[in-house]
């Protein structure tokens, strides 16, 4: 996903950033990142608007303070992070076609089990609907093919009973009473 591989880029870029991760929220603070972090969440929200698309990304910039006066250093830190990737979207609009249609923000401390400090930023992001509209992605003779639930099993009285004791691929019932 093109959005994911730009927010890789801009923490590989950033000076201060050591490391990156897309995924779940509940995977966080598992001790085996390298701080500070740039955690870019899945899902990623979006709505396309007359050919734009928008997306909601959910970036948390986090670091590990050292003791509870450090805190406030780590949110600092996260927070100058947060305002450089908006401007750097900005000025990398040109080359990019994505571009930063506003974004909150919210402190973090004591997060997940790592107890990391930092902010969220919640940005929204947004581009020209990238779709090629040269290509031809549809073709009205294409088939799938058909796949049969159930093998088929060919039996002498079809209208009455058949006994399928013999037949493979069905499981082996024994009913104890």
């Amino acid at each position: 996903m093109r959005i994911v591989d730009f927010f890789y880029e801009l923490a590989r870029r950033h000076k201060r950033i050591k490391g990156f991760f897309y995924g779940k929220s509940y995977e966080k603070g598992a001790s085996n990142e390298a701080h500070p972090l740039v955690w870019l969440d899945d899902p990623i929200y979006g709505q396309s608007v007359d050919q734009t698309l928008s997306y909601t990304c959910n970036v948390d910039i986090l670091g590990i303070p050292v003791n509870d006066e450090d805190v406030s250093d780590v949110q600092t830190a996260a927070f100058d992070v947060g305002l450089a990737f908006a401007e750097k979207i900005n000025r990398v609009y040109p080359s990019t076609g994505f571009k930063v249609n506003g974004f909150t923000f919210v402190s973090l401390r004591d997060y997940y089990d790592n107890n990391a400090a930092g902010f969220r930023f919640t940005y929204t992001i947004v581009q020209a609907n990238p779709v090629n509209r040269c290509d031809d992605d549809f073709d009205p003779s294409k088939q799938f093919p058909r796949i049969n639930a159930l093998p088929d099993f060919k039996v002498e009285n079809p209208d009455g009973c058949a006994v399928f004791n013999e037949k493979t691929g069905l499981p082996d019932f024994k009913i104890d009473v």
